[in-house]
């Protein structure tokens, strides 16, 4: 079939010759979901880049001038590869500088960088002592504890204080201009000295301009460690005797103070904390606007039909199943992975841990489901629909006034052809991209490799997957004409949930049933999800008050 520039411009000719409408002999091929093959930039585009960049190339690219092929590349760059935003630009630049530190040994770790420097062992000790205190059902004896840690409230803290000590262990001379402490120094003890906490917050500010909330969440911990009483630092005196002076930070005088008067040390360190989390909450700026990429769904007048325009150019391009088994498989993958988010409004992890129960199999206990933290799609033969079924367990904010402990279940109906897709990836699809690997169970899993160690999506290859589906079928590009949507901009599944909300506000106005679309509260959507804007809320009002006037 036609693939290369060359063919495509030769079936171009042949489309004008016999004066046939734009494209009609191109929309015939059984493959619309894969890029041209023969795009030559020679714009300084390696072969990687060329990759990801031949999607969003003009057909006929070579025959362009090199003004038009310019501002090709420069576009597809800017509003679809990366950097799309000011905040992915900040992060483009600083994830290079991997500074902070990795603590092995706890359980489900991230796939690491060999530049992030590994924690001393000292160190790695006394984490493993602070998660065991925070997460375990039970303190050991003698002990007090105010607040455990779930499983992501534990993996989070490890990673901001990895980057807490990270910074200070980083070099004064390096582009990440830290405090040069010497890593064998490192102890959580240092976490009870202001002077240590007042370098950190101004390094902060220096790296990216601003405060902003994660400061705050930072002194949130330190007050909650060294809470009197209850505070894993102030029930551990004798890390006093792990510390090393450092020059203009913690001199001798002050670990002697701390050694002979441990909790009133945790005391200061508190009091210092409580004042400028106050301090900082009042200048903090936004710097990473979650609703930015999203802004053209959540401005138009019905969130959730504009979002269904994604899925229906996935469709409208899903290629040949006999010709093209892998591809179609992997076009249906994701299309059900926006289309089962936009019913459930689920989050990241429950949707790719989401469980698969073919029709002539018994479901999963819900016991056993919450043991493992997750849901289940399986068929009601009561109701004779699919239906998602999640423990409350599973759910991060599992103590919210939303469950009552009691589990999620919801029906999902068979609307715009979802069951034939859905039952067809079930029965073909999702085996042809296991291929020869071993089945991890969820409904989602990925095209396999003969490198592939794994099918199941860890929170990275699942937000790229969301992202790429989004890059191909969710921007609009108005050099190849694909894409559903003008202005949007690269973004992953969490963000269903800001439109989901936002649907329901627009519809209804109100915030306790949008909380419901999302499993939350209505205070949490007021603070996070719902972008309702006062013309919004105007046209609300209006539409009220403007039928006195209809009555003749």
């Amino acid at each position: 079939m036609p693939r290369g520039t060359q063919s495509l411009e030769m079936l171009r000719r042949i489309e004008v010759r016999y004066n046939l409408p734009k494209d009609h002999l191109k929309m015939k091929l059984p493959h619309q979901g894969r890029a041209a093959r023969g795009h030559h930039p020679g714009l300084s585009v390696g072969p990687a880049e060329l990759r990801r960049l031949a999607w969003h190339l003009y057909d006929d690219f070579n025959l362009r001038s090199a003004t038009e092929q310019l501002e090709n590349v420069t576009w597809a760059r800017t509003n679809v590869i990366s950097k799309t935003t000011d905040y992915r630009r900040y992060q483009a630049g600083t994830i290079k500088e991997a500074f902070g530190l990795k603590f092995h040994g706890f359980g489900k770790e991230k796939r690491e960088t060999s530049r992030r420097r590994c924690a001393p062992p000292s160190l790695t000790g006394e984490m493993k002592e602070l998660v065991r205190f925070k997460t375990g059902t039970l303190t050991e004896v003698g002990q007090l504890r105010n607040k455990k840690w779930g499983e992501f409230s534990a993996n989070q803290k490890i990673e901001h204080f990895g980057l807490f000590l990270g910074a200070l262990s980083a070099s004064p001379t390096s582009a990440i201009a830290g405090a040069g402490v010497p890593v064998s120094s490192l102890t959580l003890a240092l976490l009870v000295f202001p002077s240590v906490w007042d370098w950190y917050l101004s390094w902060r500010e220096r790296r990216r301009g601003f405060f902003t909330v994660w400061e705050g969440n930072m002194l949130s911990a330190i007050l909650e460690l060294a809470r009197a009483d209850t505070g894993w630092l102030w029930q551990k005196p004798e890390l006093a005797n792990r510390l090393h002076p450092i020059p203009d930070l913690v001199e001798l005088e002050d670990i002697a103070r701390a050694s002979s008067d441990w909790h009133g040390q945790c005391a200061a360190v508190s009091k210092y904390a409580s004042v400028r989390f106050a301090e900082i909450k009042e200048v903090a700026r936004v710097h990473r606007d979650p609703f930015e990429p999203i802004l053209p769904i959540l401005e138009a007048d019905n969130p959730l039909a504009e979002y269904r325009k994604i899925t229906e150019e996935i469709l409208r391009r899903i290629p040949d199943e006999r010709r093209y088994p892998i591809q179609a498989a992997e076009a249906a993958r994701s299309y059900l992975m926006l289309r089962i988010g936009l019913h459930l409004g689920v989050r990241q992890r429950n949707l790719r841990e989401l469980l698969i129960c073919p029709k002539d199999t018994t479901p999963t206990t819900e016991r056993r489901l919450a043991e493992r933290r997750c849901g289940e799609l399986r068929w009601s033969f009561r109701e004779e629909k699919w239906e998602v079924f999640i423990p409350a367990v599973a759910f991060k904010n599992s103590g919210s006034s939303f469950f009552g402990k009691n589990p999620f279940r919801l029906l999902i109906d068979d609307l715009s052809g979802l069951y034939d897709v859905l039952e067809a990836y079930i029965d073909r699809h999702r085996a042809r991209l296991l291929g020869p690997a071993s089945d991890p169970g969820t409904l989602f899993v990925k095209t396999t490799k003969r490198t592939s160690s794994t099918a199941a999506y860890d929170e990275a290859t699942f937000y790229s997957a969301w992202n790429l589906t989004i890059q191909r079928y969710g921007i609009y590009n108005p050099y190849t004409d694909r894409g559903a949507i003008k202005g949007l901009l690269a973004h992953g599944p969490h963000c269903v949930r800001d439109v989901l909300a936002t649907h329901v506000l627009k519809m209804t106005g109100s915030y306790e049933q949008a909380s419901y679309a999302i499993q939350d509260t209505p205070e949490t959507v007021m603070k996070h999800y719902g972008r309702f804007f006062p013309q919004d809320k105007a046209a609300m009002a209006a539409k009220v008050l403007n039928k006195i006037w209809e009555v003749k």
